[in-house]
């Protein structure tokens, strides 16, 4: 019960702190608001937190800041000593994962403009040249260093803020990269009506998505249909359709995902895939003495997305390792591999 009560004992640190109550109506535009606030109140940018983006030995005057501007959540604008403007975009997440594609699209919008992106975790993609990743940590360190720049109320209003903080990556850290993939019961008990909750889970994922991203094909973490989940997209060659394993939640699944474009040319998808089990590992879990899958009960033979990617799943044991688990998937990975031409085949001849 040690890690239990610790977790409780964060939880209701955080729970208790000014910042946590008044950022419960929207946890992002909280933050970012904050950190708006704080700005302009300070004018304190001369700070490492800034060392990227910006020359922070030089002056600088005519700080602006503009919330959503273009649909980013900060825009910084500032005059340095030599009579140049530069701007900043800060992107931040904490309730989501950062997204390499939204970050591209806010470059296109200024390419001169550098940008922090501001997370509780490490993206699962480098970042460009014109981006850099700062944490909740550094944000907290930031604020210390600028608590003689602001009048009194302001500066009890940061500390509790920074307690705040301090406690919410605590928590995070202690309840996100357990050993187990499954949350143990004690945890979801003090997840329980917890705000946290659904980053914490989207969190997990992302860093069992970031277990396989050495593979070499695509990756991929995020929450469909009420649950969270992760997974890898293998290209069938010589077709725009693909094969991925998703793990969401307790399934373990083997999919085929046919594009529109190939599903327009095939006839039978549902006889496709009976092929593709007869004549290839896809769809075969080898439940026989299986350490991490088990039969599931489900008595209908493909489930399907959209009528064009057609799954089938076993269960994930309860007592699983998150480090057994992707273990397994990329040993999976390397049997499929070996395969993917047959599917390649099968798919083509029963083009029209």
């Amino acid at each position: 019960m040690g890690k239990y009560n610790e977790l409780l004992a964060l939880r209701n640190k955080i729970e208790n702190t000014l910042n946590y109550q008044l950022s419960l109506s929207n946890l992002e535009l909280y933050h970012s608001n904050l950190f708006a606030v704080v700005l302009e109140k300070s004018g304190f940018i001369n700070h490492k937190f800034f060392s990227d983006v910006i020359d922070i030995n030089k002056k600088y005057t005519d700080l602006k800041v503009y919330r959503e501007k273009k649909s980013i959540d900060l825009t910084i604008e500032v005059t340095d000593e030599d009579s140049q403007t530069h701007v900043i975009f800060i992107e931040n997440k904490v309730k989501s994962l950062p997204d390499e594609s939204q970050l591209i699209g806010y470059s296109e919008k200024d390419p001169n403009a550098k940008g922090i992106l501001l997370s509780l975790v490490k993206p699962g993609f480098k970042l460009s040249d014109s981006w850099f990743r700062r944490s909740y940590v550094e944000l907290i360190e930031y604020y210390n260093d600028l608590l003689n720049k602001v009048d009194e109320t302001f500066r009890l209003f940061l500390l509790d803020y920074i307690e705040y903080m301090k406690n919410v990556e605590k928590f995070i850290e202690k309840i996100s990269y357990g050993e187990s993939y499954f949350f143990e019961e004690s945890n979801n008990k003090v997840l329980d009506g917890m705000r946290l909750k659904s980053v914490i889970e989207k969190i997990h994922y992302a860093n069992l998505e970031s277990k396989i991203a050495d593979l070499g094909y695509k990756t991929y973490s995020g929450r469909i249909r009420g649950d969270n989940h992760f997974g890898i997209d293998l290209p069938i060659e010589g077709t725009t359709s693909s094969f991925d394993i998703q793990i969401q939640g307790n399934q373990y699944r083997h999919k085929v995902n046919f594009s529109l474009e190939d599903k327009a040319k095939l006839g039978d998808l549902e006889r496709i895939c009976d092929s593709i089990k007869e004549k290839t590992c896809l769809y075969h879990f080898n439940l026989e003495d299986n350490p991490i899958l088990q039969k599931s009960s489900s008595r209908k033979k493909w489930k399907t997305y959209d009528k064009r990617d057609f799954y089938d799943y076993a269960l994930i044991k309860k007592h699983v390792l998150s480090k057994e688990l992707i273990d397994y998937i990329k040993t999976d990975v390397r049997k499929i591999e070996a395969h993917l031409k047959i599917v390649k085949e099968i798919i083509l001849e029963n083009m029209a």
